[in-house]
């Protein structure tokens, strides 16, 4: 923090007089401690997707890889209620060949995808998991206690003109304490 001031100070040494140390009293609280501008280390990163968020920006993969060496956790949550669904209607023969085929895709998308995160440094971990992509993800979160999560904003739903965020993110973003990359 000294060597902003410093460098503030010098900037603008006779252009304000004095006025940069009144401001700088003023907004003191609003500048950042020397300790604030370091950086948290991530050792731990749950990183959710599903058939909405697999749309990875190269941009993303270049801030993870600030992240050399964490363990990263992939997992491809389907939502168990379309299955519960399909049982009712349909019959519990095609609910188990539903399952078995979203299983089967999940699996073969975090084994597409964890090679990307695997070259920039990352040890990757891959599930596929049926249950509820807001509570699972909320329950990972706490229990297995992650440094970092990384989700897509339209996780859980496609998103609208009117909400740039799926209802999903917001319902884990609300739940959660820990940091998060939204993408």
């Amino acid at each position: 923090m000294d060597i902003f001031n410093r460098i503030i100070s010098r900037k603008f040494k006779n252009i304000a007089g004095d006025r940069y140390e009144q401001i700088a009293k003023r907004y003191r609280e609003f500048l950042l401690l020397p300790e604030e501008l370091v950086l948290p280390e991530v050792r731990s990163i749950l990183f959710p997707i599903d058939r909405f968020s697999l749309d990875i920006p190269d941009e993303l993969l270049e801030t993870l890889s600030a992240y050399s060496g964490a363990f990263v956790k992939l997992v491809y949550v389907s939502e168990e209620r379309t299955l519960r669904l399909i049982e009712q209607t349909l019959g519990e023969e095609e609910a188990e060949k539903l399952r078995m085929e979203k299983i089967r895709f999940a699996r073969q998308t975090v084994k597409d995808f964890a090679p990307k995160l695997e070259r920039l440094g990352l040890s990757v971990l891959k599930e596929p998991i049926i249950g509820s992509k807001s509570d699972d993800v909320i329950d990972m979160m706490s229990a297995q206690d992650f440094d970092l999560l990384v989700i897509s904003r339209s996780f859980g739903a496609e998103p609208t003109k009117t909400s740039p965020t799926s209802p999903v993110v917001l319902k884990i973003l609300q739940h959660i304490e820990k940091p998060v990359i939204i993408y």
